[in-house]
């Protein structure tokens, strides 16, 4: 009887176990395209069937994080022979249609070209998918918290499954940037402003991408973490080696994990804590990790707290929170006067008569002006007391 209670028990504990969701971790320190490739169909071994899921006749769309026209080297962007590597997985499994795609604030055109993607088109026989100049699905979803109807590119719809390919990364306004926060690209073209502006709240912007995330439910998400950024991310940090490749069929689930691994709490990032209460990815507790055990690296970062306070006091406090709220403040000595940053504004609160000047009261703490910056120009009014 005593036997038969413990096999019980030890059966129910393996069921528990085995509903678990997968990450699948490797250790690497290279982008030679060979070893990814090898790395990469492994890892996807573990996490579901290839052959069932990557078959002819299968139009696949990959999603690179490609925020910026910079070299690789940089690391604000998905390196090229990630994404290459995929593709010859993909096209070994018989897939004939494999298209790349993304929308970028300095022309879609010239990233592709910069971040090596029209390169690896031209070789392989893919199709680049520039969301920006596409037709708009205005995807409607009364279920969704924050965005009942989402501008998307037409290509996610088109396509038969969708591989998000992130890039490890710190982001001076949400923390961390991965999974999730990757396929916010999708939004096609000033529709990605008009949302800062009208969200309002860093609340409700979190909650956005995760509507964003959920509608568009990638089958697959691989992440490049071998050379990721910290510091002032997500377009100006700095490279830092953090010799890791993730992947899971769930991307909060791999967010949690690429987050434990550079040094971020899962309670330091609200859209991450939102995502386990809204049932998007599973607890902390309730992943499984094969592979691979790869050393962490803490990245310098922006202080978690001070951010999901901010995002507190603009929700309780609105009337005091403008008054001491986070503000770009520009270099004189960095700044080239391109106006990029008025240009990009979605709340119109840059002006430009010789240096850019920044309207507290009108400014909606988005931060777009420094992601679009290209000489590093742009920094948070709180960074010191970030200690960055």
């Amino acid at each position: 009887m005593v036997l038969g209670i413990c096999n019980f028990r030890m059966g129910c504990l393996k069921m528990l176990r085995d509903k678990k969701t997968i990450v699948s971790m490797r250790k690497c320190e290279t982008y030679d395209s060979p070893v990814l490739e090898i790395l990469i169909q492994s890892m996807l071994d573990d996490i579901c069937n290839t052959k069932e899921l990557f078959t002819k006749g299968k139009k696949i769309l990959i999603k690179p994080n490609l925020v910026s026209p910079v070299a690789p080297e940089k690391a604000a962007t998905t390196h090229p022979a990630m994404v290459e590597a995929v593709v010859k997985i993909l096209l070994a499994h018989g897939v004939e249609e494999i298209w790349i795609g993304d929308s970028g604030i300095h022309g879609t055109d010239k990233i592709f070209k910069v971040c090596g993607m029209t390169r690896i088109a031209e070789e392989h026989g893919c199709k680049i998918c520039d969301f920006d100049n596409y037709e708009i699905d205005r995807i409607q979803n009364p279920s969704n918290v924050i965005l009942k109807k989402i501008p998307m590119s037409k290509y996610i719809s088109e396509c038969d499954l969708v591989i998000n390919m992130p890039k490890t990364k710190i982001h001076h306004a949400v923390l961390y940037t991965g999974a999730i926060k990757n396929l916010y690209g999708t939004i096609v073209g000033k529709n990605k402003m008009k949302l800062h502006a009208n969200l309002g709240t860093k609340d409700n912007f979190e909650n956005a991408l995760l509507d964003l995330y959920s509608n568009i439910n990638p089958e697959i998400t691989i992440m490049d973490g071998i050379v990721g950024m910290e510091g002032n991310g997500p377009a100006n940090g700095k490279p830092i080696k953090s010799n890791m490749i993730l992947a899971s069929t769930n991307g909060l689930a791999l967010d949690i994990v690429a987050m434990r691994q550079i040094g971020i709490k899962v309670k330091e990032v609200g859209y991450i804590e939102k995502g386990i209460e809204r049932g998007i990815g599973p607890k902390e507790t309730d992943i499984k990790v094969v592979g691979d055990t790869v050393e962490k690296v803490k990245y310098d970062k922006p202080s978690g707290f001070l951010i999901k306070f901010n995002g507190w006091a603009e929700q309780v406090t609105p009337l005091i929170y403008k008054f001491f709220k986070p503000i770009p403040v520009f270099d004189n000595n960095k700044c080239v006067k391109c106006g990029i940053c008025a240009e990009i504004c979605p709340a119109n609160a840059i002006v430009l008569p010789d240096i850019p000047k920044v309207d507290r009261v009108t400014c909606i703490s988005c931060f777009c002006c420094q992601e679009a910056c290209f000489s590093d120009a742009i920094t948070r009014s709180d960074s010191k007391k970030k200690g960055m």
